[in-house]
C-alpha cells in the first residue's frame, strides 16, 4: 500500500510529525543521490513521491526529459513549496517552525546533509537515520531506491512512455509539455509582522533590522503619533530569532509592559504586546 506525499503533508502537523516526514525525504533522496548515476532527473512533485507502509520509505520517479513531459524542480524550491503549503500545529514549537522557514527562504541551493543537520539543530530532536535496503538483481523494487521497476529513465523512456508504474501513476501520460514548475516565491514564505491596535494595519517586517518611527525617510515604518521618536525602536531578526530594540526613544518602548533599556535587544514571540509612546502593536509570526 502507497500513499502520495502529499497526503502526509494534507493535515496539521505537529512539530514531531513535520521532522520525521522531512527526515525521510532528506534520507531517501541522500541515499538516491548515492546510488543513482540520474539522480538530477528525479521527479521532485509531491503528487508523485510515495510513501511505502510496509518499509516506510518513499518511492519516486525519474523525469521522463526526452519530451519535457515535467519541468524540471530545484531541491530548494521544492522543500520551499512543501512548507508553504503545510499546516502547522500553532500550539506546537512555533520557533522551530519559523527558523525552518527563514533558513528555507534564504537557500538557494539546497545541500540534503546540511539541510538534515538544520532540521536536527532548529527541532532540538535526533531522528536516526533509515538504513537503505540493498537493491537485488530481482524484478522487485528496493524501498528507498528507484529500480527498473519503477523508474522511467533516460535510457528507457521511448519504450516505457505511458506505462503505468505499479499501479500508482496512472496520471503520467495526461500531463503535457509547458507544466508549471513547483517553485514558490519568497513572498509566500513566512515573514513576522504587527498589527497596530489602533487601526488594525499589518505592517510586515521586511528586512533583518527593521525601524519603527516617526520618520518617513528614516524609518521602515512611520508612525503619525507625535510622540513617537524619529527612529524610536527595531525589530531585529537574528537566526530565526526576533527582538525589539529601543533607540533611546524619549517616551519609552514596552514589551509586555515592561520598560526597555536603550539599545538592549529583548526577544520577541508570537502574540507579544509592543508600545511605542502612546502606540501600541502586537507581533505575529503568522
Amino acid at each position: 500500500m502507497k500513499i502520495e506525499l502529499e497526503k502526509l503533508f494534507s493535515g496539521t502537523l505537529t512539530k514531531e510529525q513535520l521532522v520525521n516526514h522531512l527526515m525521510n525525504i532528506v534520507d531517501s533522496l541522500t541515499e538516491l543521490e548515492k546510488s543513482s548515476k540520474d539522480f538530477e532527473n528525479i521527479l521532485l512533485d509531491k503528487k508523485h513521491i510515495f510513501l511505502d507502509h510496509f518499509s516506510n520509505r518513499l518511492v519516486f520517479m525519474y523525469v521522463p526529459i526526452k519530451d519535457n513531459v515535467f519541468e524540471k524542480v530545484s531541491m530548494s524550491e521544492f522543500f520551499k513549496e512543501l512548507l508553504a503549503a503545510t499546516s502547522y500545529d500553532e500550539n506546537d514549537d512555533l520557533l522551530f517552525f519559523v527558523k525552518l522557514h527563514n533558513y528555507l527562504a534564504g537557500a538557494t541551493e539546497l545541500r540534503l546533509q546540511e539541510f538534515r543537520e538544520k532540521l536536527t539543530k532548529f527541532s532540538g530532536v535526533q531522528v536516526q537515520k533509515i538504513e537503505a535496503v540493498s537493491e537485488s538483481n530481482s524484478n522487485y523494487y528496493s524501498p528507498g531506491f528507484i529500480t527498473r521497476a519503477l523508474a522511467i529513465s533516460k535510457d528507457s523512456e521511448e519504450e516505457n512512455e505511458g506505462t503505468t508504474v505499479l499501479g500508482a501513476l496512472q496520471e503520467l501520460n495526461k500531463y503535457e509539455e509547458g507544466t508549471t514548475a513547483l517553485g514558490v516565491d519568497n513572498g509566500m514564505l513566512l515573514k513576522p509582522f504587527l498589527i497596530e491596535e489602533a487601526t488594525g494595519e499589518k505592517i510586515i517586517v521586511t528586512k533583518e533590522v527593521f525601524t519603527l518611527g516617526r520618520d518617513p525617510e528614516q524609518a521602515d515604518y512611520a508612525s503619525n503619533s507625535k510622540v513617537v521618536g524619529r527612529i524610536h525602536a527595531e525589530v531585529v531578526t537574528s537566526d530565526g530569532e526576533y527582538f525589539l530594540i529601543d533607540k533611546h526613544s524619549r517616551n519609552g518602548s514596552y514589551l509586555n509592559g515592561v520598560k526597555l533599556y536603550p539599545n538592549e535587544k529583548n526577544k520577541m514571540k508570537h502574540e507579544d504586546r509592543i508600545k511605542l509612546a502612546n502606540q501600541e502593536f502586537v507581533f505575529r509570526l503568522f
